[in-house]
């Protein structure tokens, strides 16, 4: 939801940068109310802050040494994309690699001579997790963006994430076990409990004997 709300937001951006200001409100994007259109571009996107930050923000892509080429794609769903929907999610070498080719390959030199070490580090020390190899390469990361991760996590809960989820998927795996035995357990009473109601249903009811007392003997 934070990505396509970020993705729309933005494209509403564009519009009123490649527009003059009186084309922007009159051409009111579809789903918006004219009334929030003319708020949304008057008193945010045209307001000081925002534009401030815009122009921070294009200022600090521009002094990137290694820029990713993911566009807008959230770099966890390319890690989703590689093996992490099924548990499995690439190491950081791949994370890396994926997240700043171009054409299939790495342009910059700086980018090139960060993958090496990257790749080096994964080889000569395989049970080091992401985080772990981020650490090692680019610093500690004390903000809510992690290198390789993008932002909206921080890493401290990449560090204690690991093995809290692989605890959980072991406990959801045992469980759904435990429920499937469970469910062939109670099939099997249930269907024993059904063939003796009908073979007791299907045989006719006998009368008592009678005891001596009852015959007056």
């Amino acid at each position: 939801m934070r990505r396509l709300w970020n993705n729309w937001r933005g494209s509403l951006h564009m519009i009123v940068k490649s527009k003059p200001l009186r084309d922007v409100l009159k051409d009111v994007p579809e789903g918006v109310d004219k009334s929030d259109w003319e708020w949304l571009v008057k008193e945010h996107f045209l307001s000081e802050k925002f534009k401030e930050r815009s122009t921070r923000n294009s200022m600090n892509r521009s002094k990137l040494i290694m820029p990713h080429h993911t566009g807008s794609k959230p770099i966890r769903e390319i890690i989703y994309e590689l093996g992490g929907k099924d548990g499995n999610p690439p190491d950081m070498a791949t994370v890396f690699f994926e997240t700043h080719k171009k054409d299939d390959k790495l342009v910059e030199p700086e980018t090139n001579e960060k993958y090496a070490e990257i790749q080096e580090l994964v080889r000569s020390e395989p049970s080091l997790t992401n985080i772990e190899v981020v650490e090692r390469c680019f610093g500690p990361q004390c903000k809510s963006h992690v290198f390789g991760f993008g932002g909206g996590i921080t890493a401290k809960e990449l560090k204690g994430g690991n093995s809290s989820k692989a605890a959980l998927l072991d406990e959801l795996n045992a469980t759904r076990k435990e429920n499937l035995s469970l469910k062939r357990y109670l099939d099997n009473l249930e269907s024993t409990v059904a063939r003796l109601a009908s073979k007791f249903s299907s045989q006719p009811l006998s009368t008592p004997c009678s005891s001596e007392s009852d015959t007056g003997m």
